[in-house]
């Protein structure tokens, strides 16, 4: 028994969970159609080009995403495969981060649920403007910042950080804040992390038993984070880009004021999670009502919990049912896609369903937040569970500003998708100690469908459009 025993502590998890990732993601990348969409484009415009000309040139007129960009211009003058080779490492580092940031043992089975929430991710969002080009604006800052996070939680856990990591940790916050999305996350995550640091400091010098912790390393990515959301400011490519994406996408854009703009990106963000069946925003729905019907059984008590725990699945499931009768099952559609919705509200129709989206969305937050904080029995991990669900979605919501709202709607819920992978984790490492094989069983089988949803969509858009199925 014991030998069987060492024999578990001894299985690396971390390494063979990588590996998987490595040879799931790269199966998956083997599929994807080559310069497709804005990769085409990039590809021609920097034929012949020296790439410093390039890259001022967009700064000027396009876009403050540098360091992106100058691995894109790169990238497009190779063979796909280099780019498949690159995506597929960066996933990897990004499921590496992930398990970093949430302290799992190497030797801890929990690295395997990294890999499976993460294969839930609908991978197709990462080609809606071209593979190249969206990967490296959104999947490449992110697997960055969680980088830069796991250094942070390793140094304020109090564990050995090498050197050489920390400055690869200084180099992946600037290459996450120079993307706009991925600032403000950098910028907002780093914040809590100090006032944790320095409440904890304060704490230890009035009791004498805390150990002060450094926190150059965090001051200084939460500067970058700041200097990287001014200098996507005061870029003149990001002005002329607004003006011209306006012309294409949304003339009215100039004419809404913001109480209209707020409207519109809630009421599209909603619809988002809501048109067509979201497995991701589904299990995050599930989860919030498993762990808070525990949390009550178990005595926790607090003014309308039972209620609040409640209310987001009600709200997932009444309105996805109400879209898939409408236009599934009614209207036969058969296209995965979304309509966006009216930018003036014309008539009492409209008035209806927008109200009663924004209401099921502030119902939805509410009550959210409200089971998060109380489903949680440490405080760290309420306000850490509270605030990286308000940051994805308030990087998301910031896109109001934007003419682009309806257009980049894909690719920029990144992190809000990952905000809810994140507190989806954190809830079910709440669940699984309680042994219930029917809630275990649940949780696998929807994970299994996230899962089979995302290749699906993923794998089989890019065979058809690969011509290798109609």
């Amino acid at each position: 028994m014991m030998e069987e025993k060492n024999s578990k502590k001894i299985t690396d998890h971390r390494f063979f969970m990588l590996a998987f990732t490595g040879l799931f993601f790269f199966a998956m990348h083997l599929t994807f159609a080559a310069f497709t969409n804005d990769d085409s484009f990039f590809k021609i415009i920097s034929e012949g080009e020296p790439l410093s000309e390039l890259l001022l040139e967009r700064y000027r007129t396009d876009s403050s995403r540098v360091l992106s960009e100058a691995f894109l211009f790169t990238f497009v003058q190779k063979p796909f495969i280099v780019w498949q080779i690159c995506d597929t490492l960066i996933c990897m580092l990004l499921a590496y981060s992930a398990a970093s940031v949430f302290g799992i043992d190497r030797h801890d089975k929990k690295n395997w649920l990294i890999f499976l929430l993460f294969a839930c991710y609908p991978y197709m969002h990462m080609g809606s403007a071209g593979w190249i080009c969206t990967s490296l604006n959104y999947i490449w800052p992110l697997a960055a910042f969680l980088y830069t996070l796991s250094v942070a939680l390793r140094r304020y856990r109090g564990e050995k950080v090498s050197d050489l990591t920390v400055r690869l940790s200084l180099i992946t916050a600037v290459f996450a804040a120079n993307c706009e999305q991925s600032a403000a996350v950098t910028f907002l995550s780093f914040g809590l992390i100090l006032y944790f640091i320095i409440t904890g400091n304060r704490k230890g010098e009035k009791s004498g038993t805390h150990k002060k912790k450094s926190f150059w390393l965090e001051l200084t990515v939460f500067c970058i984070g700041i200097f990287g959301i001014i200098f996507a400011l005061t870029a003149p490519g990001n002005g002329a880009r607004t003006e011209m994406e306006a012309a294409n996408w949304m003339p009215e854009f100039f004419d809404l004021t913001i109480l209209d703009k707020l409207r519109l990106c809630s009421v599209f963000v909603f619809e988002h999670f809501v048109m067509i069946p979201d497995v991701i925003f589904f299990m995050f729905s599930l989860l919030l009502f498993l762990l808070g019907r525990e949390r009550i059984k178990k005595g926790v008590k607090a003014k309308g919990l039972k209620c609040a725990v409640v209310l987001p699945l009600c709200i997932d499931v009444i309105f996805t049912a109400v879209y898939f009768v409408k236009d599934f099952i009614i209207g036969h559609k058969t296209n995965y896609d979304f309509t966006t919705p009216s930018i003036f509200i014309k008539d009492a129709g409209t008035a209806f369903v927008q109200i009663s989206e924004l209401a099921g969305l502030v119902i939805y937050i509410a009550a959210a937040v409200y089971t998060l904080w109380h489903i949680f029995p440490e405080t760290e991990k309420r306000l850490v569970s509270v605030y990286s669900l308000g940051t994805g979605f308030a990087v998301r919501m910031a896109l109001m500003l934007s003419p682009t709202m309806f257009a980049s709607w894909h690719r920029v819920l990144i992190f809000m998708y990952f905000a809810f992978l994140g507190d989806s984790y954190m809830m079910i490492n709440e669940l699984l100690p309680l042994k219930k094989k029917w809630q275990r069983n649940l949780i696998v089988a929807v994970i299994i469908c996230g899962i089979v949803v995302n290749l699906i969509l993923t794998v089989g858009l890019q065979l058809r459009k690969r011509g290798l199925f109609s």
